[in-house]
């Protein structure tokens, strides 16, 4: 995005903050402040990945790799589904799953993730201090990890096949449903009360983080992706139980093209990603992190100091 077009954003943030002022100002006496959003400082908003004459010369060398890419993720969706569904066939996902099971949903989720990533240009992600993932596993550990693009639920199932926290309505998307399912994730609970909904996640966060045979759990306590250039705020949700945590930081290339989830044009963006030379992402796993007495009852400090 060009300096003219910030400043266009600028003006037309600041017309509409006029005009709410306007329509506030018709019941009210009080004085309003006109307030600008600093686009260039936004987390939100990735400034620089431009489209240049290099990035069109790029395009115009891969758009034709494109449809075997797309055809490559597809099969590689309908394939874990499938695997996965015979996996976990007659088997209460409530409970571990049998070792065969579990390594037949490991083997087909990782393999179907590491596809989807190179066919969107990924040649060679890696994972640094692996032997890090397997001291929290034992401990009970609960996966943080920073959440940065639409791509992170891959990137995290290709590294360590671990349990997220998602919505309810992705174990019934079609086809791809039966893969997620296979994963044991959580699911927010579905209540019109906001409070009473998160409630029940932390009821479920803690029961999870109490059983270690079950897949680790891997939350993104941000709540929503950046342009990956700092750490939002953290929510305290994986936080509650107390339990120990593992930070898992995703690492991705961010330039020429920025790969993360800001207020782009999602077709768009796909494309541009797809018609990247190369494309880069490291997974590194720090050491298990043992919360103190303090933190265990604060998790908002637990939250921060991870942070």
């Amino acid at each position: 995005m060009t300096a003219d077009a910030v400043r266009g954003v600028n003006t037309a943030l600041e017309q509409y903050s006029q005009w709410q002022e306007a329509k506030q100002a018709m019941g009210s006496s009080q004085p309003k402040t006109s307030v600008l959003y600093d686009v260039a400082a936004s987390p939100y908003i990735d400034l620089e990945s431009p489209f240049t004459l290099w990035e069109g010369v790029k395009m115009a060398l891969l758009l034709p790799t494109v449809p075997l890419r797309l055809c490559i993720c597809v099969t590689s969706i309908i394939l874990v589904a499938v695997a996965n569904s015979i996996a976990i066939a007659g088997c209460d996902l409530s409970q571990p799953l049998p070792g065969w099971r579990r390594r037949m949903v490991e083997l087909s989720s990782q393999t179907a993730s590491g596809a989807c990533l190179r066919a969107v240009g990924f040649w060679n992600p890696r994972v640094v201090n692996y032997h890090n993932y397997f001291k929290g596993q034992r401990m009970g550990a609960i996966g943080i990890f920073n959440h940065v693009s639409y791509l992170d639920a891959f990137v995290v199932v290709w590294a360590f096949c671990c349990a997220g926290v998602t919505f309810n309505f992705s174990k019934h998307l079609p086809i791809l449903g039966y893969g997620v399912r296979a994963l044991q994730n959580l699911y927010v609970p579905e209540h019109k009360d906001k409070a009473c909904q998160q409630q029940g996640m932390v009821a479920l966060i803690k029961e999870r983080a109490s059983n270690p045979a079950m897949p680790m759990l891997s939350v993104a306590p941000e709540g929503t992706l950046s342009n990956g250039r700092c750490l939002l705020r953290f929510k305290t949700g994986a936080f509650v139980a107390g339990a120990p945590v593992v930070p898992i930081l995703l690492r991705y290339k961010l330039s020429p093209f920025n790969p993360s989830w800001t207020i782009i044009i999602p077709l768009w963006h796909l494309l541009r990603l797809m018609c990247q030379l190369s494309n880069a992402v490291t997974v590194e796993m720090l050491p298990p992190y043992i919360p103190s007495a303090e933190e265990k009852a604060d998790p908002v400090l637990y939250a921060a100091n991870i942070r």
